[in-house]
């Protein structure tokens, strides 16, 4: 039996992630991954990357994922300097069980093109002037108005993994 690597970081239940050191790691942490959950895997999955009202927002979808949106603030990330000073984004999306450890992850450097359109955006919102709470209050607002999915017409840059 193969011994699953665990998980650098301890994250909850549920969709979180971050930019760090060198890329993106979208995470989903599940009680547990079954073997036909993981072959469903072995298709391509497709990757939004949306921005709308200075957020962005990464859309998950594939396999037997449902869509997740993933919202990230730069001004949140402590590898901010690293990011905007970056020409290339790289992605990784990451599936963890209870005991956080990795039952699946896919990694992917962007074509020039694609992390250009990705970084000008990311740049765009760490020049925006959020009031205190007021990110959060936009990212409830999105949420409460669109499922995921609907997200995708905000679309800058759609990915196939």
């Amino acid at each position: 039996m193969n011994k699953k690597k665990k998980f650098a970081y301890d994250v909850e239940l549920g969709a979180v992630m971050d930019y760090v050191e060198d890329h993106f790691m979208l995470v989903i942490k599940d009680e547990d991954w079954n073997e036909e959950e993981l072959e469903l895997l072995k298709a391509p999955i497709d990757l939004h990357f949306c921005y709308t009202q200075d957020i962005a927002i990464f859309v998950l979808e594939g396999g037997d994922i449902d869509s997740s949106d993933f919202y990230f603030n730069v001004q949140d990330c402590d590898w901010k300097d690293q990011l905007l000073a970056s020409d290339q984004v790289d992605v990784e999306v990451i599936l963890l069980n209870k005991k956080n450890e990795i039952c699946w992850s896919r990694r992917k450097t962007l074509n020039p093109e694609q992390s250009r359109k990705i970084l000008d955006c990311i740049r765009r919102q760490a020049e925006t002037t959020f009031m205190p709470g007021e990110y959060d209050v936009n990212v409830q607002g999105i949420q409460s108005a669109y499922e995921p999915y609907e997200l995708n017409k905000f679309a800058v840059v759609s990915i196939r993994f």
